[in-house]
């Protein structure tokens, strides 16, 4: 798990990985810096971005996130799991015992409430 700010691409970032390359499965979360601007609302790239390993892009995706110490669960949208190449549209990850969960949490939550309300997923912590 990693959970910066890109001050080159002017975006913060939480990745997920399935192992420590990350050359296997990921997926990357990213939010600009600034607010979305009168031409990215126009072009619908007013959210978050979800970026993962297929080289699929999707702003916006998702509907429901579900984070515990354990696991996150998140639920995409039919655009989204098309767009992303996903296998299902809900996808479960464990999460590594020595990740900072509190760290996590509002790195995603910071990223995932970016920009455009109709956008923003419903998140639970459990």
């Amino acid at each position: 798990m990693t959970a910066e700010e890109n001050l080159p691409d002017s975006c913060f970032i939480v990745g997920l990985a399935e192992d420590q390359s990350g050359e296997s499965g990921h997926l990357i979360f990213q939010a600009a810096l600034t607010p979305p601007d009168e031409q990215s609302r126009q072009l619908e790239l007013d959210s978050y971005c979800i970026l993962n390993e297929t080289g699929g892009v999707h702003y916006g995706g998702l509907t429901r996130v579900s984070i515990s110490s354990r696991e996150i669960r998140f639920r995409f949208t039919p655009e989204a799991v098309g767009e992303l190449e996903l296998p299902a549209a809900e996808i479960e990850l464990d999460i590594d015992p020595e990740v900072d969960f509190e760290r996590l949490r509002v790195a995603l939550c910071k990223v995932l409430t970016y920009g455009n309300p109709a956008k923003v997923p419903e998140i639970s912590v459990v």
